[in-house]
């Protein structure tokens, strides 16, 4: 059944760092051959259920090769993928054209302010302790090291630019305006026109998404924060899938 749609954020989500490893977990992605994030192992067996009663799409700020790390399981392979914070669709691992053009036509009037913003960073990013890269050429990113303060390069350099300057733990975005979790859900509900959508995220960046979902699945972190009427919170992805599945069951057989 495809009338619902779930749009599912991943890092601290539906997946976690191997920092947070816990007992029943396992492995979902590796970086030069260097264990990277995990997951539930229940949650991983019933993701293809899920796949199965819903059209559930991740939708993520990784990039697309950070996306196709994730190693699902055979069968439970998301069919779409939102990455790059909403600006490109992946269809089956492969870039949807028609999102493309739309995309870049959203990015062509902010191409010259992320050049002007990384070469700023760039110049200073010794002084500031930060890493910072053009993430598949749609926004720009930066990774605050030690001794640098996410904040203050936030407020600083959000008064040198028109991009929206967004940041989570150690990381800075630095993005299109049109380049937001609310405004890739309202893509993808135009494109596959559901009958009802549940959106999960953990950070303010989820926000935007969680908002004008039928359903909204959020950490403690920004409940509060989130303005939906039907609203709930999960703990761990453990939680929220069993959860969701209740909700998409339930759905099922009053739609039947």
């Amino acid at each position: 059944m495809k009338n619902i749609l779930i749009a599912c954020d991943l890092d601290n989500t539906l997946i976690h760092s191997y920092k947070q490893k816990r007992d029943g977990d396992m492995c979902i992605e590796w970086i030069n051959g260097k264990e990277q994030s995990y997951i539930n192992k229940e949650t991983y067996e019933q993701i293809e259920e899920l796949k199965m009663l819903a059209r559930y799409t991740p939708l993520t700020t990784r990039s697309i090769e950070q996306y196709l790390r994730i190693n699902w399981k055979p069968g439970a392979e998301p069919e779409y993928a939102v990455t790059t914070n909403g600006a490109i669709l992946l269809s089956n691992n492969e870039r949807v054209s028609s999102w493309d053009e739309t995309s870049y036509k959203f990015m062509d009037e902010y191409r010259k302010d992320l050049d002007d913003i990384l070469a700023m960073l760039e110049s200073q990013k010794e002084d500031l302790h930060i890493r910072c890269r053009k993430v598949d050429d749609m926004y720009v990113f930066a990774y605050c090291e030690d001794g640098g303060s996410v904040e203050g390069i936030a407020d600083t350099f959000s008064e040198k630019t028109r991009l929206r300057v967004e940041y989570f733990g150690r990381k800075i975005y630095f993005l299109p305006p049109q380049f937001n979790k609310g405004a890739a859900l309202t893509r993808l509900k135009e494109k596959f026109v559901p009958e009802f959508v549940i959106a999960a995220g953990d950070s303010e960046i989820d926000i935007p998404m969680l908002e004008i979902a039928d359903l909204a699945y959020c950490k403690e972190s920004i409940f509060d924060k989130v303005s939906n009427k039907n609203k709930k919170s999960f703990t761990n992805e453990t939680d929220l899938i069993n959860s969701i599945l209740g909700d998409v069951r339930q759905f099922s057989e009053v739609c039947l």
